[in-house]
């Protein structure tokens, strides 16, 4: 099985929850198209989404997800 979701770049960013410097962010295309940052922060493991510049909740990404992979 192929999966249609690609992966980007990556960066370092400062967590939203902690302000610790040590963050990753990794670029991802969803299989509808949508352009997602998933953001990880190493030292309070927080996790967060963002597209568009907005901050959007993990039931968003799974949903946008099945719609293109169904598609």
């Amino acid at each position: 099985m192929t999966s249609r979701r690609k992966v980007g770049s990556t960066a370092q960013v400062e967590c939203a929850d902690c302000g610790a410097k040590d963050a990753i962010q990794i670029n991802l295309t969803l299989p509808d198209g949508t352009n997602v940052e998933f953001n990880s922060c190493h030292r309070c493991e927080y996790r967060w989404w963002n597209s568009d510049g907005q901050v959007i909740d993990l039931t968003t990404v799974l949903e946008k997800s099945r719609k293109g992979a169904a598609g």
